[in-house]
């Protein structure tokens, strides 16, 4: 029997961080008038007017992502349960913050260093999740308890990752669209899973 003690609370916690998240750097794009929200990508929103905000928001979406990697291994059936998939979901849960705080070090002796790592960070974060979606999702669709709307989780995880390698491969797309874009679809996956682990859980 598949113990769902944890998974309550960590369903709820990703839904509200994934909720804040979306607010948040959904208000930025307008509130950011020096801005071009199509060609800028989400990370040059961290600093400057209301930068602290947006940083707020990654920190939170973090832990989140922290307590999905436990609240998401519990609530699959036993058999189906994948170590690599909750790793992939608390890598990208620890790389966040990295990319926030990095962003603090510009105009500093440490820039340079500092853009190194939140570019490693970045590119880290989008492909744990990016793979973590997909094999969760793979688990669930086997799973007596979670495969009911499945499908739905399933479009939505493909779809984010042609996205990311169409913004990878395909460089003449809008860099700024693309990778919001790509961000987008990944809160709409994973606001499914909460609902996905609160249904595993019994709560309505």
């Amino acid at each position: 029997m598949t113990d769902t003690r944890p998974v309550a609370p960590t369903a709820h916690l990703l839904l509200l961080t994934t909720t804040v998240f979306a607010l948040v750097c959904g208000a930025a794009q307008f509130w950011r008038h020096d801005l071009d929200p199509i060609a800028i990508p989400l990370s040059f929103y961290l600093t400057g007017p209301g930068g602290a905000y947006v940083r707020l928001a990654y920190y939170l979406i973090s832990a989140g992502l922290l307590g999905f990697a436990l609240g998401g291994y519990r609530a699959t059936s036993p058999p189906l349960r994948s170590r690599l998939a909750s790793t992939l979901f608390a890598g990208a849960g620890l790389a966040l913050p990295v990319v926030a705080l990095t962003e603090l070090f510009l105009g500093s002796p440490y820039e340079q260093p500092a853009r190194l790592i939140h570019g490693l960070a970045a590119q880290a974060t989008f492909l744990w999740l990016s793979f973590g979606m997909l094999l969760l999702n793979a688990r669930w669709r086997r799973d007596a308890l979670l495969r009911t709307g499945s499908t739905a989780g399933w479009i939505v995880a493909w779809l984010a990752t042609v996205v990311l390698w169409s913004h990878v491969f395909l460089r003449d797309l809008p860099h700024g669209l693309m990778q919001k874009l790509t961000i987008g679809l990944i809160l709409v996956w994973l606001a499914w899973a909460a609902r996905h682990m609160r249904r595993a859980a019994g709560v309505r």
